[in-house]
């Protein structure tokens, strides 16, 4: 008979393979790994990063941990080299979606807007955006949701790709606030029991105006925003159906974060090319073509020498985007073959290559 004994054990001397036998929770209360998570080099990575020194374990009888490292063998070191500043950007970024999430809850329960949390998180939101800098985007492009819930993700990954096409847009300080503050907020609606039986996206566009106007402190422009995210150049989106004489500039450019990021993080990986081609096929009646123009450039930009799996299961090294087919790059594989992916029918890229190290956000 084996027996099963809980072990608690240092992360320095964890190796794959291993199972938890006790969640693993930060400071603040957030559930980092799961009890039963298998313990892998990119779990482990993350541990290290949030400085926590100690796990508990399943350790069957007479089983030694220091002997796991030569019955099995290790994950190859990674290729890639996350920077200390992406690091950096990582933790703000979790520690921003943990204060949306809760803000969110609230609504939710109360059916009441805590205006002065949001506004703190709009702000770090746009702090960020501003000390990032250009890496922004690529920081983005590896993000995935694992440690924060759909809702909270989705509202803090479109206020921030909202915030960074206001940046590229030249808006002065006062339209940036405004303009995360406004991503944010834009799918406030949908945490709102609503009673009008109203078809989406009518419902949580209608729902979150009508809630945003009851409170204190929150400007026109947003909440018009909030209403007309869903609205296209040509008349046909939605709550109103008006053209695009009478949208907002906030609500056309959360229109195409909204949708870049519906796209691009459907799975558990992000994968934008499947998002920049809807922007692509919008963009002329629906998207303003300007601004989704300039925003899916510096996508491409961001993407070059970022590396990807193929639909073959290799992985590639993006080198170019030709100007023929713009979506489609050029990559190389890990045997230095150069695939034009235009060309190549039967190949496409599945997902991009997060980082073994970079923790699960």
């Amino acid at each position: 008979m084996i027996l099963i004994a809980n072990k608690m054990i240092s992360v320095n001397d964890l190796t794959p393979g291993l199972i938890l036998s006790d969640a693993v929770i930060t400071p603040n209360g957030k559930i980092l790994l799961g009890k039963g998570s298998t313990i892998s080099q990119r779990t482990i990575s993350l541990l290290s990063m949030w400085d926590v020194n100690y796990v508990f374990i399943n350790i069957e009888d007479d089983h030694d941990p220091s002997t796991q490292e030569a019955a099995q063998p290790k994950t190859p070191p990674s290729s890639f080299f996350v920077s200390p500043e992406c690091i950096q950007f990582l933790q703000e970024y979790d520690s921003i979606t943990t204060s949306a999430e809760n803000s969110f809850d609230f609504v939710r329960s109360k059916n009441k807007v805590p205006v002065l949390s949001l506004k703190d998180t709009s702000f770090a939101i746009y702090s960020s955006i501003l000390t990032t800098g250009p890496a922004l985007m690529d920081y983005l492009l590896i993000n995935d949701f694992q440690l924060a819930t759909k809702i909270s993700h989705h509202t803090v990954m479109v206020s921030y790709i909202s915030g960074l096409i206001g940046r590229q847009l030249h808006f002065n300080e006062e339209e940036m606030k405004a303009l995360t503050l406004a991503g944010l907020l834009h799918d406030i609606g949908r945490m709102v029991v609503s009673t009008d039986n109203l078809p989406e996206p009518q419902s949580h566009t209608i729902n979150g105006a009508k809630l945003l106007r009851s409170v204190k402190g929150i400007p026109d422009e947003i909440i018009l925003s909030v209403l007309q995210h869903h609205e296209y150049l040509d008349g046909t989106g939605a709550p109103m159906g008006v053209d695009g004489s009478k949208i907002h500039k906030y609500a056309k450019i959360i229109a195409i974060a909204n949708i870049f990021h519906k796209n691009a993080y459907q799975e558990e990986y992000c994968n934008p090319f499947t998002a920049l081609n809807v922007l692509s096929h919008e963009m002329f009646g629906k998207l303003d073509p300007s601004i989704c123009q300039l925003f899916t450039q510096q996508v491409r930009d961001s993407l070059v020498n970022c590396n990807v799996i193929l639909s073959d299961n290799r992985e590639a090294t993006i080198i170019f985007f030709p100007a023929s087919n713009s979506n489609i790059p050029i990559v190389r594989t890990t045997d230095e073959k150069l695939i034009d992916l235009s060309t190549e029918k039967n190949i496409t890229i599945l997902r991009m290559c997060t980082p073994d190290y970079v923790p699960m956000i």
